[in-house]
């Protein structure tokens, strides 16, 4: 007969009572549930972020507080006096996880190794109380690892708890009862919005509009005002220069039957935005230092990581998670560099020069230990190109021997600098990679071997891949299945030679998420490797069903070139029908010249994408990544300048090199003709019904397998069965020759948020047509497409929605292009396409500047310093907006539209600029 007995909570009705009832339950799964201790409990949430220190969890505290909840009590009760301390042993993959309270709230000190750790109990009366405390969520990653020895087990959830006695004559187990640590579950768009989070971003200097993100901030503040929710806007001296909020976490709650816990998921994230360095502070100093508070609490595991690097003479050193990613930048400066010496070559040699150097070089792609060792003899491949490119006068380079001089010298400083700072010693093949002191982080320096070298890249892509990111983890509604919702992630597993497999989602995040499935949500992967960034949330949002509350399920909107195309042929067609015999010889064969350029002629005009707005080359000094402008302006102002040399009122630069910290503005307006005519089969692949597999395109470059979109489709409705997906129109830039990726090239519809009952979605800046022509369009797509009615199009509807008024947001110096005059001046040359053929031009001009009253002076130029919502009024219908809006208000939605061209140039929108604290799912009770 036991002398002691261990009583918790089995029985999971929120309370301990210590009933027999309860106790007889002790070892029936799940047991006794604990929720990991990572909130603040002493701490209200800031209304406002500012700069600090990280916030101590309340696992860190050796003495609990009063207040803290976490920990789920244990009670020892007597049943017969036994001689011998008593002790609880805790086993299990996840014991080291957990910690033993005592009765005053201190930390109990526990001894043993592996999965069993013991803990001897203070001498006091009984029942004694004590509280399991668990410190970290299951499945959570291994904090040590070497890097030359084998991967870690994963940790389960289970833990088991033994009352042991020391009897005189040996070991005595009292009882033995069960624990598990509660998964995490991620929370989607389906709870109420309780904040949402920006950065507000800030560029004083007014040659450098694309670096301020006002207009987005203004549009999103107007949007939520009507939901009493105000943005909580995070400072440049919080962010660092950071405004990826949506990566930097991912809101999910963890449970047991006293109540939810709120938990930020941080994810494995060190970048200060897409484009930059190792800058600090960054975002994840806010996640650190604003969030955790009482019931809302920070999973900091995969910051928590370490390796350990072995040199060649044996001895060791290790490396910090947060520290990592200054040895993964010099990793990629160094391969990026490598990749814009190929693109190079690329750009103004032959293909036959390119394929040659392929072949004596590899691709863009091969290890960092090869990229080093060849940089120079790479540099000197793009010297020969570069002279050879300049004397062939089919060339849109010939005789620009300064332009090209200045790539090679530029190129040649590049490569110095980078065999200056990562020497590689004489002898073995080895190298010393010297890491550089940045903010707390200390200078380190390690010499490895060239296989050492290729285990740290290996891990260190895994840990810092982008598809580790928030914007790559969407949460869907829930089926039979998955009565917590579908955990939807980019990520692709390829088969390596060596047998083993690589993924896109470093394997640990992966297999954490995949671990929480005791929560009942289910983790569904689809293909995102075709994308730059590669986040699911480039391609769908999962946004609930307002016209029927009842369906769990809701719908999701899907970024689509093919509804894109759609409209685009039909306002083509429209276009052409509206033309007079003369007017239409010009256009049946389409050929590009200045005077095709602009559609604004005959009975139905058509308008330019992206009006107004322009692209982003930057590659400034401490940037890691560049921004250049799309393959499709880059293939446009090429084709240009060769034939017809600059455009009058409308140029079309090239980047010198991709060196060049800045350039002219680089307008971004093209024709529906420019865009058929520039861009290759990109967009038909994506969502090609019937994909064929890899193929070589017309350039010798290799196209990845067709259909990514569709396939994606496929998987959703495997997953969900009828699942409304309902297309919004996005098209993507064409593949680069040598990454073999794309990014949206309009701004992507279905990188939204969702704020209930409105759907804030960046401003598409689509072709636009007089509302007659644009009813007529949108019914012909609607008959083809049928995710919208055709007879919602009404002359009527548009209007009353508000869909043909034309906004631009301007400040001086914003306006695209390097035009003479006023600002005034400039939108009238921006918004010319708006207007019939025959229109005065000082009529346009003075019709913009009656529709803003102030905002212009006497001379045409704007006010003060501040962004402006300027009304354009030409009446005119955006073919995508009309598109968008209709779908959302399919499902109970009105559309918010935001300006978020400061994302998109840096391949994002406002999904990826903003996150949310939303309310948890109340009645999921994953135990039962």
């Amino acid at each position: 007969m036991t002398a002691y007995r261990l009583h918790a909570d089995f029985d999971r009705d929120g309370r301990l009572t210590a009933r027999p009832g309860e106790w007889a339950r002790r070892q029936a799964p799940p047991g006794a549930l604990v929720r990991a201790n990572l909130d603040s409990d002493a701490r209200r949430l800031p209304t406002a972020v500012t700069p600090g220190e990280p916030v101590r969890l309340d696992r860190e505290l050796p003495v609990k507080t009063a207040g803290d909840d976490e920990p789920a009590g244990l009670l020892v009760e007597e049943v017969t006096a036994a001689p011998g301390p008593l002790f609880v042993v805790l086993r299990g993959a996840d014991a080291l996880r957990c910690a033993v309270v005592d009765a005053t709230g201190r930390r109990l000190a526990g001894a043993g190794t592996g999965d069993r750790v013991r803990f001897r109990l203070p001498v006091a009366p009984f029942p004694r109380r004590l509280a399991l405390e668990a410190v970290d969520l299951p499945a959570a990653p291994s904090a040590a690892t070497v890097l030359s020895g084998p991967a870690p087990a994963l940790p389960g959830g289970r833990v088991t708890v033994w009352l042991e006695r020391d009897d005189p004559a040996g070991t005595v187990v009292e009882d033995e009862v069960l624990f598990t640590l509660s998964p995490l579950v991620l929370i989607g768009n389906a709870g109420a919005l309780e904040r949402l989070y920006m950065c507000q971003v800030t560029a004083d200097d007014p040659a450098r509009p694309l670096d301020d993100n006002g207009p987005a901030v203004a549009e999103v503040r107007a949007a939520l005002q009507p939901l009493g929710v105000a943005p909580t806007l995070i400072p440049m001296e919080a962010h660092g220069g950071d405004s990826w909020i949506q990566d930097q976490y991912q809101l999910a709650f963890t449970e047991t039957p006293d109540g939810p816990l709120r938990v930020l998921l941080h994810t494995p994230r060190t970048r200060s935005d897409a484009a930059r360095g190792v800058v600090a502070p960054n975002l994840g100093s806010v996640v650190t230092g604003h969030f955790p508070s009482r019931n809302l609490g920070v999973c900091q595991s995969f910051w928590d990581r370490e390796l350990t690097i072995t040199s060649p003479d044996g001895t060791t050193g290790r490396l910090g998670f947060a520290g990592s990613d200054r040895a993964l930048v010099i990793m990629i400066r160094v391969k990026m560099l490598r990749r814009q010496l190929m693109e190079s070559i690329a750009r103004i040699g032959t293909d036959v020069e390119l394929n040659t150097t392929v072949a004596l070089f590899g691709d863009a792609t091969v290890e960092f230990f090869r990229a080093r060792n060849e940089l120079s003899a790479l540099a000197g491949r793009l010297k020969q190109v570069a002279r050879s490119a300049a004397e062939r006068p089919d060339s849109p380079w010939f005789k620009q021997h300064d332009r090209l001089g200045r790539l090679v010298q530029n190129a040649e400083k590049q490569v110095e600098d980078v065999r200056r700072e990562i020497p590689v010693p004489q002898g073995a093949p080895q190298l010393r990679l010297r890491l550089p002191a940045v903010g707390r982080l200390p200078q380190q320096e390690f010499l490895m071997s060239e296989a050492e070298v290729g285990r740290l890249e290996k891990r260190l892509q895994q840990w810092h891949s982008s598809h580790n990111f928030g914007g790559n983890i969407e949460v869907g509604p829930p089926h039979a299945k998955a009565p917590a919702g579908v955990v939807v992630v980019g990520n692709q597993t390829t088969p390596q030679p060596d047998g083993s497999t690589a993924t896109d989602m470093d394997p640990e995040l992966l297999a954490f998420l995949r671990g929480q499935a005791q929560g009942r949500q289910r983790t569904l992967e689809v293909d995102t490797s075709w994308l730059d960034v590669g986040h699911v949330d480039e391609v769908l949002a999962f946004v609930p069903d307002l016209r029927d509350p009842q369906s769990q399920k809701g719908a999701v909107l899907r970024s689509s070139p093919f509804v894109a195309l759609r409209l685009i042929e039909a306002a083509r067609q429209e276009f052409m029908a509206g033309l007079s015999p003369g007017e239409l010889t010009r256009y049946k064969n389409w050929l590009p010249t200045p005077r095709t350029r602009l559609t604004y002629e005959g009975a139905n005009p058509v308008t330019h994408l992206l009006r107004g707005m322009q692209w982003l080359h930057q590659h400034e000094k401490g940037q890691l990544l560049p921004i250049e402008p799309p393959e499709i302006y880059l293939s446009m102002a090429a084709l240009y300048r060769v034939l017809i040399g600059p455009i009058q009122n409308s140029p079309l630069p090239l980047p010198d090199s991709p060196w060049r910290p800045s350039t002219p503005s680089l307008p971004a307006g093209i024709s529906i003709f420019e865009l058929d005519h520039f861009r290759d089969g990109t967009n038909e692949d994506l969502e090609d019904p019937e994909p064929a597999g890899p193929r070589t395109g017309p350039d010798g470059a290799s196209i990845p397998a067709k259909g990514q979109l569709t396939e994606t489709e496929e998987k959703l409705t495997t997953e969900y069965g009828a699942i409304p997906i309902l297309k919004l129109p996005v098209v993507f830039d064409d593949r680069s020759a040598l990454a073999e990726q794309t990014a949206a090239f309009t701004p992507n519809l279905a990188n939204l948020q969702v704020a209930a009952p409105w759907l804030l979605v960046p401003r598409p800046h689509g072709p636009r047509m007089d509302v007659e022509a644009a009813v007529r369009v949108l019914r012909a797509v609607a008959e083809q497409v049928g995710d919208v009615k055709a007879a919602r199009f009404t002359p009527q509807w548009l209007r009353s929605r508000g869909l043909d008024r034309t906004v631009h947001w301007a400040r001086p110096g914003s306006i695209a292009g390097e035009l003479a005059g006023d600002d005034a001046e400039k939108l009238t040359s921006a918004f010319r396409d708006g207007w019939p053929k025959d229109s005065d031009r000082g009529e346009i001009r003075q019709e913009i500047v009656r529709a803003n009253p102030g905002a212009f002076d006497s001379r045409g130029f704007l006010r003060g310093s501040a962004w402006r919502k300027l009304q354009i009024p030409e009446r005119k219908v955006d073919l995508f907006e009309a598109w968008t809006e209709a779908v959302a208000d399919r499902i109970g939605y009105r559309v918010s539209w935001v300006e978020a061209w400061y994302y998109h140039v840096r391949l994002g929108s406002i999904h990826c600029g903003t996150n949310v604290l939303r309310s948890a799912p109340t009645g999921l009770q994953w135990w039962r």
